[in-house]
C-alpha cells in the first residue's frame, strides 16, 4: 500500500506569463520546426543525389547503406547533443511556462522523444540511450515503455526491475503556471504494471509491485 508523505504548504502564485513571452516562445517554437524540417529535407535530397549518382547495383546498395547508416547515428547522437549542451543536467526546480527556459525543455523533449533510439524498446539498446541521457540504470532492467522520460537525470532504477508498456515516468508535471521537475526512484527487482503514472516524488522499493493502470503521486511510496 502507498504510503504519503505530509505535504507541504505552498503559497507561492500562479504564475500568468505575458502576452509577449508567450509569442516570443512561439515564435521560437515555429522557426525551430522550420529549421529542423529544412536542415533534414537538405540531407535527404543531398543524399539522394549522392546515391543516384552512380548506376550499378552494388554501388547504389552500399551507398544506400552507408547514407542511411549515417542518417541513423545522426539523428540518434544530435539529441543527446542537445541535451548536454542546452541543459547539462536535469536539477529539481520550476520553469515558468513560455519563459526561455521553457523553451530549452520543450526543445530538449522534442528532440528526444523523435530520437531512433525509441524503436529498440525493450533491448538493452534503449537502456544504454537512456543512460547515455544521464539516467541511472541498472543491471537486466527491461524497459516496455516506449514514453521517454524528458529529465533522465532524475531517474533512478535498480537492477533486475521491469517497467511495462506505457508507464509515465517522465520526471516532470505542470502546474500553476510551472513546469516542475523531481526525481523518481525504482529499486530493485521491482515490478511497474501497464498504463502506470509515476509523479514527480514517487517511489518504489526493493522488491515492491505497481499494479496495471495504478499510480503514484507526489510524495506517495511504496516501501
Amino acid at each position: 500500500r502507498a504510503h504519503r508523505k505530509s505535504p507541504v504548504p505552498s503559497a507561492e502564485p500562479v504564475h500568468v506569463a505575458s502576452t509577449l513571452d508567450y509569442c516570443l516562445c512561439g515564435a521560437m517554437q515555429l522557426s525551430f520546426y522550420v529549421l529542423y524540417s529544412t536542415a533534414l529535407t537538405l540531407a535527404l535530397v543531398q543524399g539522394y543525389t549522392w546515391v543516384s549518382e552512380t548506376h550499378t547495383i552494388g554501388d547504389v546498395y552500399l551507398r544506400s547503406l552507408a547514407f542511411a547508416s549515417a542518417m541513423l547515428l545522426t539523428l540518434t547522437a544530435l539529441p543527446i547533443a542537445v541535451k548536454w549542451l542546452l541543459i547539462g543536467r536535469w536539477e529539481e526546480e520550476r520553469i515558468p511556462i513560455w519563459s526561455l527556459g521553457y523553451f530549452r525543455f520543450w526543445l530538449v523533449k522534442r528532440m528526444i522523444q523523435t530520437n531512433p533510439m525509441i524503436m529498440f524498446v525493450g533491448s538493452p539498446l534503449y537502456n544504454v540511450y537512456l543512460r547515455l541521457l544521464g539516467a541511472r540504470i541498472g543491471r537486466n532492467v527491461a524497459i516496455f515503455s516506449s514514453t521517454v522520460p524528458i529529465c533522465p537525470d532524475l531517474l533512478s532504477i535498480g537492477d533486475g526491475t521491469v517497467i511495462r508498456k506505457d508507464s509515465k515516468l517522465v520526471g516532470y508535471r505542470a502546474r500553476a503556471g510551472f513546469i516542475e521537475t523531481g526525481t523518481v526512484t525504482i529499486g530493485k527487482n521491482a515490478f511497474v504494471g501497464e498504463a502506470t503514472v509515476l509523479d514527480i516524488g514517487a517511489s518504489i522499493g526493493d522488491g515492491a509491485q505497481l499494479g496495471h493502470s495504478s499510480s503514484l503521486h507526489r510524495g506517495q511510496a511504496v516501501p
